[in-house]
């Protein structure tokens, strides 16, 4: 076999990193085909991981004003300080580990709706405006490096302003808590083929990550722009990354969806009076639940609530580890997280604490 077809890729078997030598894209169904195994040296053992794991998807609508572009939350400073103390003097007494990921909210949703980045540039068509017959071959090769131009800069463009989200939600976690928090780059960590993180993508995240939390570290992740195999780049948002870590960091026992509404409700609680908070529900229930989009204002390209419920049963299915999903609004978030899946008692109070947000149950 050539040996130009090669490439490492690494894999973790309980703490220590060995290097996989794989063709993909000859292997079955495009998986790497492992050749050779070896201890990397490059990269040291890893220590321990926690013994259980938190983990926190704070959504685009919980940190931005989603109907004011590049517009933070007036109540991002509360949020932050929140989770700063329930990491502080809960979590890190315990040892128990935190893993915060963040939505793109109002920063990163406009451009890269305006300039279709979901789609990519390989997907890019003549201008539709203008039948096919009516352009020459070489006004249509035109248009499509127009298109194709127009996606890069938009990608470029949404990442700068991500970024810019990201670098205030860091600073307020910092200067608030003092935690010791270090950011973990979707763009350069990892790349997708066709919307989906590659074998190799989803080796190298979940060993960085990994790394972080034994290093008693909190990484901070967010959905981004990305390149992308087929498409040339989409949107990777903070819910697909939270389900594979879910699925892939068997010491992750909790996850908690952050949200600018309640929960889930029986209707969108934003149209409908009669809307009633969902308190508590079993995955494999579907009861009285409308699943139309509860978000309003600057156009969301990840899903907004309706696909919460969608991402919170694939984490279910797919990492039996996971012993509860929540999702609560910023302003109950702090109460939220400090109720164990021990405190929840099935009714809409745990303990002595009134319940006001949703838990999914395996």
């Amino acid at each position: 076999m050539d040996p130009e077809s090669f490439h490492q890729a690494y894999v973790v078997f309980g703490s220590s990193p060995y290097v996989i030598c794989a063709v993909t894209p000859t292997g079955p169904q495009g998986r790497p085909c492992v050749a050779d195994l070896k201890q990397d040296p490059v990269f040291p053992l890893l220590d321990a991981a926690p013994m259980a794991t938190v983990m926190v998807k704070l959504g685009g609508a919980a940190i931005t004003e989603k109907s004011k572009a590049d517009t933070l939350s007036p109540d991002l400073d509360t949020l932050v300080g929140g989770i700063a103390r329930f990491c502080r003097d809960e979590l890190r007494p315990r040892g128990t580990g935190l893993i915060l990921i963040h939505g793109a909210g109002s920063f990163g949703h406009p451009p890269a709706k305006k300039y279709g980045v979901k789609a990519g540039w390989s997907t890019t068509r003549p201008n539709e405006r203008t039948s096919v017959n009516d352009v020459t071959q070489d006004e249509r090769q035109r248009q499509q490096a127009e298109q194709r131009e127009s996606v890069k800069f938009g990608m470029a463009f949404t990442r700068q302003r991500v970024l810019q989200l990201h670098h205030h939600v860091l600073q307020r976690l910092q200067d608030r808590g003092r935690l010791p928090v270090l950011s973990v780059s979707t763009y350069d960590t990892v790349e997708t083929n066709r919307g989906e993180l590659t074998p190799e993508s989803s080796i190298r995240l979940v060993t960085r990550v990994r790394k972080l939390l034994a290093q008693g570290f909190v990484p901070v992740l967010f959905g981004d722009a990305v390149l992308d195999i087929a498409l040339g780049t989409t949107i990777l948002s903070g819910d697909a990354l939270m389900h594979k870590l879910a699925t892939e960091l068997l010491e992750v026992q909790r996850c908690v969806f952050v949200t600018d509404v309640a929960g889930i409700y029986t209707r969108d609680p934003k149209r409908f009076e009669d809307a009633t908070l969902i308190h508590q529900l079993r995955c494999s229930s579907e009861r009285g639940i409308d699943e139309s989009d509860a978000s309003a204002g600057v156009d969301d390209v990840t899903g907004a609530m309706s696909s919460k419920w969608q991402w919170t049963k694939r984490i279910l299915a797919d990492a039996p580890h996971i012993r509860q999903v929540v999702i609560c609004q910023a302003s109950d978030s702090d109460k939220a997280l400090s109720v164990t899946g021990e405190d929840v008692d099935g009714s809409h109070h745990c303990g002595h604490v009134t319940h006001t947000w949703t838990t999914i149950l395996r």
